[in-house]
């Protein structure tokens, strides 16, 4: 039986003057794990993943100043330039398919220093990771350097994110064992109860019918399963893991029972 959920917890991470310009996961990817039970699949989604930038040791950017006259087309180009033109660094978002051997730049953002102002948010979107891909965070030098420290301040960029993760999984047995067992006429138990059963299987191997039950009044009329010779049955999820009894119409009889845990 498979069974899938979600887990959702908070991403976070820093990059410093000690960072350069190395690729920085936005979390550490760790293969899900439960005992009694194998991975089926699991995928990833980072919401709201934001940035908050402290820049201190590159030129503070102006305010952009328009005139009366200016169109909105030449406001816009200004302020573009005053983005992407000023002394800054440059924030790349990039994406592995393989493990980290390849990181492609998906996204790229400038960090100022806005002094006055202590610090400038950055909104870096939505991303579905799927099951085989991770985002990370790398800091490129644009002819100003990298994050540094300096006698203003600790340059630093803090990015942080909604994780999510979704994971489908499957319940598996550890052991399995043969259970004896002697069927009469009387109603008797041939499973003692187990609430660590994973599995549970009757084959009769008999030449005689055989009522099974999960109440101790099982008899040749009032039953849940009616197993004839040489047939199969598994129980099936969700796993009963209570006592089941069984009784013939005549004389005795065992049949093969494998329980697994």
């Amino acid at each position: 039986m498979l069974d899938t959920f979600t887990i959702k917890s908070k991403a976070v991470i820093t990059l410093d003057a000690n960072s350069g310009s190395s690729v920085v996961p936005i979390f550490q990817y760790s293969p899900f794990t439960k005992a009694g039970y194998r991975t089926i699949n699991e995928y990833f989604e980072i919401n709201n993943l934001k940035a908050v930038a402290f820049i201190y040791n590159t030129d503070a950017v102006p305010f952009p100043v328009f005139e009366l006259e200016d169109t909105e087309s030449k406001q816009l180009l200004t302020a573009i330039n005053l983005e992407w033109k000023s002394e800054r660094i440059q924030m790349d978002v990039v994406l592995t398919t393989n493990s980290g051997t390849n990181w492609h730049r998906i996204a790229a953002y400038s960090l100022l220093n806005a002094s006055p102002y202590p610090y400038r948010e950055y909104s870096l979107g939505d991303h579905t990771l799927g099951d085989n891909a991770m985002l990370g965070i790398q800091m490129r030098s644009v002819g100003y350097g990298l994050l540094q420290n300096g006698n203003l301040g600790s340059d630093r960029v803090t990015v942080f994110a909604d994780l999510v993760r979704v994971v489908t999984v499957e319940r598996i047995a550890d052991t399995a064992q043969r259970v004896t067992n002697n069927i009469t006429t009387t109603p008797s138990i041939i499973v003692n109860s187990n609430v660590n059963r994973k599995v549970l299987s009757f084959f009769n191997s008999s030449n005689q019918n055989v009522y099974i039950d999960n109440v101790s009044t099982v008899s040749t009329t009032s039953h849940m399963l009616e197993l004839e010779p040489k047939e199969y049955y598994e129980v099936p999820e969700p796993m009963y893991t209570g006592s089941y009894y069984a009784v013939v119409a005549s004389g005795s009889t065992s049949i093969e029972i494998r329980e697994a845990v």
